[in-house]
């Protein structure tokens, strides 16, 4: 399957979007450290930075942005999208729903923050153009919101 630029940023997006309904939701739930609340609600707004330059993104993205020359590549990135933990509409939410302990929330997010940098890693290599700076960007910001759920676990 081809994937437009468009339909790219798209899913990351939604990515974006379910990550943003977990941090959400985590930190509702979490009432046992206000650290760890403020660090989800923090996360949360952090979410909505990215939606925002992936919408910029995708006014500004031409198809030529992406070089998906082989069906392969496209299927990959298919697959990386499909698998991450927060690919489908409500994942976030639907997640949050099963956190018992504020562990388990943070580890929760330190999964879903690596799998965002894998999913923008290989994005990034079928990249062309500007766009490549905006989506290091954010796997640098999606490192760093790693690093800081890796203190509290």
């Amino acid at each position: 399957m081809y994937y437009s630029g468009q339909e790219i940023a798209a899913i990351a997006v939604r990515i974006e979007e379910n990550g943003n309904d977990f941090y959400t939701a985590a930190a509702e739930v979490v009432d046992e450290s206000t650290e760890i609340k403020g660090l989800f609600y923090d996360l949360a707004e952090k979410e909505i930075l990215h939606i925002s330059i992936f919408q910029k993104f995708v006014e500004k993205i031409e198809e030529e942005d992406f070089d998906f020359g082989t069906e392969d590549a496209s299927d990959y990135i298919n697959h990386m999208a499909e698998s991450h933990i927060f690919g489908k509409p409500d994942a976030g939410k639907l997640l949050a729903k099963t956190i018992t302990t504020p562990r388990q929330a943070l580890e929760m997010a330190y999964k879903f923050e690596n799998d965002s940098v894998a999913f923008y890693t290989e994005l990034l290599k079928y990249t062309r153009t500007e766009s490549k700076h905006l989506v290091q960007q954010i796997i640098d910001e999606e490192k760093e919101h790693a690093a800081e759920i890796k203190k509290f676990i």
